[in-house]
């Protein structure tokens, strides 16, 4: 009996050709699988990704966040804690010290990544005195 060979069949030493089911379990062939996943993305690299493209803007972060602080946060969160008669030295203090703060990494040349996490850490600072005024806290 003569058998045609296809393409990449496997075959005894006498030259018969082995089912792929009997070649599989003689050798132990194992296929590896891989699973991928689409990247996620992370509140942070969004943030990244944006504070990177603001590049070009970064004098008008610097402005805005110096004028903001210095005719609107400071000011009012000082006039409201004190006419609610909260803990005006302490919030007084941190309210100066995040300023400053944002002077310094703004004065200093510091990067627009920084320069808007400074500024919204501030904002997020300035909320928080304001919230725990109003709620007596």
């Amino acid at each position: 009996m003569i058998y045609k060979l296809r393409e990449g069949e496997r075959h005894h030493e006498e030259g018969r050709p082995v089912s792929p089911y009997l070649y599989q379990q003689k050798h132990n062939i194992m296929a590896t699988l891989t699973a991928t996943t689409a990247p996620s993305v992370s509140l942070w690299s969004k943030y990244l990704t944006f504070a990177d493209g603001q590049k070009e803007n970064h004098l008008g972060w610097f402005l805005v966040s110096i004028i903001l602080h210095a005719t609107a946060l400071v000011p009012l969160t000082f006039v409201i804690v004190y006419s609610l008669g909260g803990y005006v030295l302490p919030c007084l203090a941190v309210s100066m010290t995040i300023f400053f703060a944002n002077i310094v990494a703004n004065m200093s040349g510091a990067s627009t990544r920084v320069t808007i996490f400074v500024f919204g850490l501030s904002l997020l600072i300035h909320a928080a005195i304001l919230i725990m005024t109003i709620a007596g806290i």
